[in-house]
């Protein structure tokens, strides 16, 4: 096996640094208007405290970085922490704060409110597309990019982490809906180390064929995009496995599903009255 690749030494454009960071915090400001309406309205703090777990997520971030082939740019002048010698810039707390934090809030309303197992599919179609639409203007801008041989590599974005990516918010929801019962008054503060535990468990459960065929092949060879779009496709098979078991696990059956609107539920979500009351379904 090879070493892992040493990153590139490119720096961090600022226009490309502020506009990025700029696109990324719209999301955060609304997200975290609604928890403080929330709040102010004497509502439990749930969005809150899923906003809160996704920064506590980032610390993944320079992990998955060195695992996958991905540089942040040096130099940021918002530059907020390092780790394994990785420079974080405010819009990686910014991305992990909505995407991870955030989406995984909507994920566990959307299951409160029953989601069908057909359902959990098109969830998760949803977060992909929101990925690719969320890390685009970044690799197009060129404040990160990835190295190395990566598999499915069209406009600088490799779609195999956009197939992985929304796994995590996923994941933390179910923990959420499965767990929520027990994490009431100041135990609802558990609900924040959640959000990190499904980054990592997505990453690692899912990411390992990506992490082992980027980090042991010689970019130069002509096999290495061969296998690391198999390991592309073994990851891709991973992804649809847990989606495939999280609809079982939190999945509702078709009759008892309500009839409302992709609106409806978004809109019931974000009141941040409590959901429906019904039982857990176990299948």
């Amino acid at each position: 096996m090879l070493a892992i690749p040493p990153h590139p030494t490119s720096t961090m454009p600022l226009i490309p640094e502020i506009i990025f960071s700029i696109f990324l915090a719209i999301p955060v400001l609304i997200l975290l208007g609604y928890g403080l309406r929330h709040l102010a309205q004497r509502k439990e703090p749930l969005l809150l405290v899923c906003l809160l777990g996704g920064l506590v997520a980032c610390i993944w971030e320079p992990i998955v970085d060195t695992m996958g082939l991905c540089y942040i740019k040096f130099g940021a002048v918002t530059h907020t922490y390092t780790l394994l010698d990785r420079e974080m810039p405010l819009f990686i707390p910014f991305v992990y704060i909505w995407y991870v934090g955030g989406l995984a809030y909507i994920a566990y309303r959307l299951y409160a409110a029953g989601i069908t197992r057909r359902g959990m599919f098109a969830l998760y179609l949803t977060d992909v597309v929101i990925n690719i639409f969320l890390e685009s203007p970044g690799v197009l801008l060129g404040a990160y990019e990835y190295y190395g041989p990566q598999p499915l590599n069209f406009w600088g974005l490799p779609l195999w982490w956009t197939l992985m990516n929304p796994l995590m918010p996923m994941i933390a929801g179910a923990m959420i809906y499965r767990y929520k019962q027990y994490l009431t008054g100041w135990r609802i503060l558990g609900v924040a180390p959640i959000i990190p535990m499904a980054d990592g468990i997505t990453n690692a459960g899912i990411g390992w064929p990506m992490w082992i065929s980027l980090n042991s092949l010689d970019p130069n060879s002509g096999w290495s995009l061969v296998w690391t779009h198999l390991a592309a496709a073994a990851t891709f098979a991973g992804a649809l496995y847990l989606v495939w078991m999280l609809g079982h696990l939190v999945g509702t059956p078709d009759d008892q599903v309500r009839k409302l609107t992709r609106r409806e539920l978004l809109r019931e979500a974000m009141s941040g009255n409590p959901p429906p009351a019904r039982e857990l379904v176990n299948a």
